[in-house]
């Protein structure tokens, strides 16, 4: 059976994400975790989630199009949500230098492949 349905660089990328997130989400402190890693993996879901359906879309209809930059401006917004909650984490120190560093060039590079794609959506 051949596959018709493929996802774009930014679903394995967020995917890529969770995978470095959720370890460290396992040994952050209680109040922390339940309060704001569990926001952030809310974020996550709801970004994959959105990816799909963006790519889902009419992408031949001017509707579809419309609809389909109106999902991606959310995986943007969930993306600095993220962002924001992790620069928490650093702040309060939970999250490393490190971690921090790695997590905000997976971010960036996710965060420009949202925006050009909403630009495809939105020029095409």
């Amino acid at each position: 059976m051949e596959r018709t349905f493929k996802h774009p660089q930014i679903f394995a990328d967020l995917l890529s994400l969770c995978q470095l997130y959720y370890p460290m989400h396992n040994n952050l402190p209680k109040p922390f975790r339940y309060a704001v890693g569990d926001r952030i993996l809310s974020e996550l879901a709801e970004c994959l989630r959105l990816v799909v359906l963006a790519n889902a879309v009419d992408k031949q209809s001017h509707f579809g199009r419309g609809e389909g930059a109106a999902y991606v401006r959310q995986v943007r917004a969930g993306i600095e949500v993220i962002r924001g909650f992790l620069l928490l984490g650093w702040k309060l120190k939970l999250v490393s230098h490190g971690a921090l560093t790695e997590f905000g060039i997976l971010l960036e590079a996710i965060s420009r492949q949202a925006a050009r794609w909403q630009q495809w959506f939105e020029t095409v």
